[in-house]
This record gives structure tokens, sequence and C-alpha cells, in this order.
């Protein structure tokens, strides 16, 4: 071996590359052909032949008989290593037309030449790849023009954020580094961050024609009615300050975090969990002007469908002006009630039903009364009273703690006592705890300065604590009973279930992107890992396994593909790649799924003895 130089020009510039090249004898006599394009080495030319000297060392399993420079045995083992990875692939696709490797073969090996060596995860990325298949994801991208390269890097997108969630700069860190999902997909094209980039941008701009295809498929493949639709809003955080952003705007923070900009993102699913549709907000819109559009695209979809579809939404979005948007669309709802009181004879006459919740002890009282065609049902949840009542006496003991702190500062000197700064600390309370109402503050003063804060707890105050636990539902479907209304308003508990699954499992927080296009991408692509991740686990529950993606993603962790490489006793060296055996649970979860347990097959490569002797003379 020995390594030569070309050059290579582009856009005028000219480029050096170095080759790793070996001499062979032909029929037309000898020839030089090409191991391995090295790309630019920096090294001085005397120190080539070290080099190629190390990569066949390394390839044959020799040690050095000198000492070698680090910088030059690090990059032998490194070209040696992209060499060997080569031709087992090149291998890989004649095994798979070739049967001739389940034929038993044997060796007589050294042992204490066996090594193994480039172990990659191949456990989740072989679920998931499968599962993206079953989708038919590729027929959707090539209908919307993406080529093959693109398909590739769409789906290494994919499978990053189910199994390691991370930024394109991680998620190709990890490919090429930790995973096989290049051997899983058959594919040789170069990974790297950019290109991951680029991609999610243009899945981003077909968004709608994805999620569309990939919902039509998960309806014919799991025979989905989709007669309920949820639909809720969650939002989340980023990291940077987010100053030009368009979207990123500060507000409410359901993760508590305030202090950052926001993103909301807008969801619909079935009752079984799929989801159909989802659109980026801005971090401070209203809830209630996102359901039109949802609407809209619900309406097109119902074109060709004989039954109405019934919409479960909370009470951030149920205000009246969209309730009758719901109507005008011919669609039935389901949603909480912003009633906050009701005549004082509204549920006289109804009968008080207890409902036994299937999943605790707790009970579900209801009462139903039916006006102008809608049905309004009364429901009072003794789990929802404890929690509120915990939640409310926290606040009330936070709240009054605060007023005594700043009543005794009262008597302590250097601390602030005029009027208008008691009464704007006090507000502050209010706003900060949300008790005010609950209280009556009473603040006595001095000329400017306050002497004296006294406070206690009204008798209003106290008829909105008997409150707790309680909420309304209202619904056109005069159809159903009590208990059915109820279950399907609980059933919004599934598009919450999707969020926290999003946050927790698939890396949808915190976002660190600059742009609004890439995080609006960053988004998506959660959102279509999401789709694929709703059918794995509609399958795994079927076959009876209850765990979550987490879990799932960890069991599969330990199943991994490696290259074993040993010497047989004429010196000859192999390398064999294959992957390890499914242990129990492994096994469990692919049965359940109805996949192969061994996506991959075994591919063996030999260095003829031929060239270990020709080595070894030149040593």
């Amino acid at each position: 071996m020995f390594i030569r130089v070309t050059t290579k020009s582009k856009k005028g510039k000219k480029y050096i590359q170095h080759q790793l090249v070996e001499s062979i004898r032909t029929p037309k006599g000898p020839r030089q052909r090409l191991l391995l394009n090295l790309g630019f080495i920096d090294l001085p030319r005397e120190q080539w032949k070290e080099l190629a000297n190390g990569i066949e060392s390394e390839l044959h399993g020799y040690q050095s008989l000198f000492s070698a420079n680090p910088e030059i045995e690090n990059l032998a083992r490194h070209f040696a290593k992209v060499i060997i990875k080569e031709r087992l692939n090149k291998e890989a696709k004649s095994v798979e037309k070739d049967p001739k490797h389940l034929e038993p073969t044997y060796e007589t090996i050294d042992i204490s030449s066996v090594t193994t060596s480039d172990s990659r995860t191949t456990g989740a990325e072989h679920l998931v790849a499968t599962s993206i298949k079953e989708y038919n994801l590729d027929n959707i991208l090539k209908k919307l023009k993406f080529n093959d390269n693109q398909i590739d890097y769409a789906k290494m997108l994919i499978i990053g954020r189910l199994v390691h969630p991370g930024s394109e700069r991680e998620t190709a860190r990890w490919i090429n580094e930790n995973s096989a999902i290049c051997e899983l997909l058959k594919t040789d094209v170069k990974v790297y961050d950019n290109a991951l980039h680029r991609t999610s941008c243009l899945l981003m701009d077909k968004h709608e024609e994805i999620e569309q295809g990939l919902s039509e498929n998960a309806r014919d493949m799991f025979n989905l009615k989709e007669t309920i639709i949820l639909y809720d809003l969650t939002n989340t955080y980023f990291e940077g300050s987010k100053r030009k952003s368009k979207i990123a705007k500060p507000g409410r923070s359901k993760e508590r975090r305030n202090d950052r900009p926001l993103v909301t993102l807008a969801l619909t699913v079935d009752g079984d969990g799929f989801p159909k549709q989802s659109r980026v907000l801005n971090g401070n819109i209203s809830e209630p002007k996102t359901l039109e559009d949802i609407l809209n695209q619900l309406s097109k979809e119902t074109d060709n469908i004989n039954f109405k579809k019934t919409i479960v939404i909370d009470a951030g979005i149920a205000s009246e002006e969209n309730i009758e948007k719901i109507k005008k669309k011919q669609f039935y709802y389901v949603a909480v009630s912003r009633k906050g009181s009701y005549p004082e004879n509204f549920w006289d006459g109804c009968a008080e039903k207890a409902l036994k919740l299937n999943d605790d002890e707790t009970k579900l009282n209801l009462k139903m009364v039916t006006k102008d065609g809608e049905s309004w049902l009364h429901c009072h949840s003794e789990s929802k009273e404890a929690k509120e009542k915990a939640i409310l006496e926290k606040k009330l003991e936070k709240f009054e703690k605060e007023l005594k702190k700043l009543h005794d500062g009262l008597e302590k000197k250097r601390t602030k006592k005029k009027y208008e700064y008691i009464i704007e600390k006090i507000g502050r309370l209010k706003e900060r705890y949300g008790v005010g109402s609950l209280y009556t503050i009473d603040i006595q003063q001095n000329s400017e300065k306050v002497t004296k804060i006294e406070y206690s707890k009204n008798p209003a105050g106290k008829a909105k604590q008997k409150n707790v636990g309680n909420y309304v539902l209202r619904t056109n479907r005069t159809d159903l009973t009590e208990e059915e209304i109820s279950k399907t308003h609980r059933s919004l508990t599934t598009v919450e279930d999707s969020f926290r699954s999003m946050k927790s499992h698939l890396g949808l927080r915190p976002i660190f992107h600059k742009r609004d296009d890439t995080t609006i991408a960053h988004i998506f692509i959660t959102v279509i890992a999401y789709h694929i991740l709703a059918g794995i686990l509609k399958k795994l529950r079927q076959g009876g396994i209850n765990f979550n993606w987490n879990t799932v993603r960890n069991i599969l962790s330990t199943h991994i593909r490696v290259t074993t490489t040993f010497k047989t006793e004429d010196q000859t060296t192999v390398n064999i790649r294959n992957s390890t055996t499914p242990n129990v649970k492994q096994q469990a979860i692919y049965e359940a799924l109805k996949i192969k347990s061994q996506p991959l097959k075994a591919v063996t490569i030999r260095i003829p003895i031929v060239e270990n002797k020709k080595c070894s003379e030149e040593k």
C-alpha cells in the first residue's frame, strides 16, 4: 500500500486530495487499485509510507515493529476502520441476494486474537424504522418531490428524535458514532448537521401534506373511526432571548418558565390517541382564537363521510363564539363550560348519579339538565376536590405568611412603611397567589406611614372554597347519557398525555434554535415522531405490553451490532459483522410488534493470506 496525491478543481479552485492505493497484478499487467480517499492529510511526505504501513498493519491485526508516532497511529486506526466498514457494507448488499451465508462454515482460530469493535445500537432504531416503513413515509415524501438522500435524512431525523432526542448536530454525531441507522436504512449518505437542518426545513414546508398522509395511513392500518376529535394547546420555552423572533413571545408558561420566551403548539388527536394535525403559534396567542383554522381543516376532511365528528375542548377554548363556530360547521361538541354561575333553580329536579371511576376508588357525582337542544352536566370529582383543596391551602398559607412578614416589618427600623408602597406590595401578593378575594384586609396608617395590617377570611371566600372539585360540561350530543358525556370529556387527557410524551420522551423542550423556521421545523419533527410513536404504542398495547416509550427504548438499548475480528490457523484475518441475540424482554417487544428480531444478517470479510505474507515481508 502507498499514498498518492491527486488534485481536483471546483468552481475555479484547486483542492489536494490524498488516496490510499495498492498495486495488483492483472492479465494486462500491474495496475493500481484505489482503496480509500483519505481527503487531505496534514503530514510530511516522508511519513506517508509509515501511515500506509500502519493502516495495513491495522487491517491484518499485526503489531507494529517500531514505536509509531501517536498521530500516525490514530490516523492508521481510523482509516483501517473505515476500510473495514466499507467492505462490510459492500458484502452486506451481496449477502441479501446470496443464500450461501446460511451454509455452515468451520474455522480453526486463535482464541487470543478475538476482538470486538464498532458496537452500535440497533434495537430501538430497527423498531422505529420498521414502523416508518409501515406508515409508507417513503411514498408520501416521493409524491412531494423529495429525492432519495432527502428521504434518508428525513428518516434519520425521525428515528433520532424517537431514540436519541437532541439537536441536529447531536443527532449527526450519534448516527456517525453510536447508531446502526445507516446499516438499517442501507444508505451510504454522508451525515452532517447542515444536511439534517436543510431536510428538517423541507419537511416543515410540507407539514400539512405529510401529516395528512400519515393520518390517512394510520386510519387504514388501525381501522380508526375518528368520531371523537380532541383539541388542546401547550407551550414550551426557549433557552435564548429570541429578541428578533416573530413567534417567541412572553406569556403564561405551562411549565412554570414565565421567565423565558414561549411558543405554542396546537394539536388535535382522535379518541385512540393518534395525532391528526398540528399548528405552531405565537407564545402569547389567545387560546379561543386558535380554533377556527382547525375547524376549517376538519371540514375539508369530513366532506366524504356520512357522520358528524364530536370535538372535545377545554374551558380555555370553549368561548361562546367558538361554540357557535362549531355549530355553524355542523360538528358536535363536548366542552367545559366557562360560566361562573347558573340560575338558582337551574339544577332543580335533577337526579344525581354516582359514577365510580375505573382507575381508582374515587367517585364522580353527576347531574344533568337538557334545555334548548343542549345538555349541561354538573360534575363533582372527589379527587379533583382533594387536589384543589391541597393547592388552595398551600396558597393560603403562603399568602398569610407574606402578610405577617409585611406586618412585622412595620416595627423594624430601616423598612419601608409608606402607604403607597404597602398597597403595592399587597397587590403583588394577591397577583402571585390569586387568593386575595378570599380575605378582608384592613390597613391602618398614621400620616403617610402604615402602622398596622389586619386580615381575616371573608364569608364570600368560604363560599368559593366550597366550590372546589366542581365543573360543568356542555354538549349538543343530547343522545348521550351522563356517563358517556363524562367519559368523552375525560378522553381529553389523551392530548395531555401526547404533550407529556413529546416533552419528556421526544425532546420537544427546551428549544435552542435561533431562527423561527428552524424552531418550527424542530417542533414539527417531534410531531412527526409522535405520529409514528402512537402506532408503536398501540401495537404494543394490543400485544399485552403496557410500557411507556422510555422503558421500551431502554430495554432495546442493549440490542447492538458489533464487528468481531480474529485470525485463523493459516493467519487469515476474518471480520464478522453481526447483531447480539435479543434477550427475553427484547424478544417479547419484537413479537408484540410482529417484526423481525434480527433485522440485519451476519456479514463476513476475509483478508487473504497472500496479503498477510506480503505485509510481513515488507516489515
